[in-house]
C-alpha cells in the first residue's frame, strides 16, 4: 500500500468526492463494523474470489485485451492484496486515498470505468451469494448492504479520480484549465442535447 507521504494529493481528492455522496449512500462507520465482525469468513473467500473475478475478466475478449500474455498471476496478487486490506481494515483516510490513487493506475492501464464498476458488481455478487450460503439471513443482509455501500463510495472514488487525471492530462497538453475544458464539455453536451430535442 502507498505511504502517507505518496498519497499527499489524494487524501484532498479523496475528501472532495466523499463529500459529493449523499451519507445514505456512502460508506459508514457502521458498515466497517461489519465486515471487521465477518473478517474470518471473508478471508476464506479470498482465493474462490480472486479466481472468480479473473476468470470472468479473462473469459471476454475486450476486457482480457488489457492484459499481456503471463499477467495473470501478478494481478492475482494485487487483487490479494487489496482484498486482505480492505476485509482486514482499517477504513481511514489512507484506504480511501489510495482507493481514489487507483484511478491514475486503470488510465494508465486502459481499465475503463465501466471495466471497474462491473467488476465491483462481481464482488458484491459474489460476497451476497457466499454469505447467503454461509451466514444468518441477517447478517448475510447486512454484509450485503455493507458492500454495497463500500463498493458505491469505491466506484465513485475511483472513477472521479480517473476523470480528473484525464483532464489534468488533456489541460496540460492543451494549455487550458481543467474548468474550461469542464465548460467545453457542457457546451458539447448542450448542442447535442439541443440537435436531439429538434430531430
Amino acid at each position: 500500500m502507498p505511504t502517507d507521504k505518496s498519497l499527499g494529493e489524494f487524501y484532498r481528492k479523496a475528501q472532495v468526492i466523499f463529500d459529493q455522496l449523499p451519507p445514505e449512500t456512502r460508506f459508514r462507520f457502521e458498515d466497517g463494523k461489519v465486515i471487521g465482525r465477518n473478517r474470518d469468513f471473508l478471508l476464506s473467500l479470498t482465493e474462490s474470489l480472486v479466481k472468480g473475478f479473473y476468470d470472468t475478466f479473462f473469459a471476454h475478449p475486450t476486457t482480457r485485451a488489457i492484459f499481456q500474455e503471463g499477467e495473470r498471476p501478478q494481478r492475482e496478487k494485487t487483487l490479494q492484496h487489496w482484498w486482505r486490506r480492505t476485509v482486514e481494515g482499517p477504513f481511514n483516510a489512507q484506504y480511501f486515498a489510495w482507493q481514489t490513487l487507483v484511478g491514475l493506475v486503470h488510465v494508465k492501464r486502459r481499465v475503463t470505468n465501466a471495466m471497474m464498476a462491473a467488476m465491483w458488481g462481481f464482488v458484491v455478487g459474489y460476497v451476497a451469494q457466499e454469505a447467503e450460503r454461509s451466514l444468518r439471513a441477517e447478517e448475510a443482509r447486512a454484509l450485503e448492504r455493507a458492500f454495497q455501500r463500500l463498493a458505491t463510495t469505491v466506484t465513485a472514488l475511483i472513477g472521479e479520480g480517473y476523470m480528473q487525471n484525464l483532464l489534468e492530462a488533456l489541460s496540460r497538453a492543451t494549455g487550458k484549465s481543467v474548468e474550461e475544458l469542464v465548460e467545453l464539455a457542457v457546451r458539447e453536451a448542450e448542442h447535442h442535447l439541443d440537435l436531439l430535442r429538434s430531430s
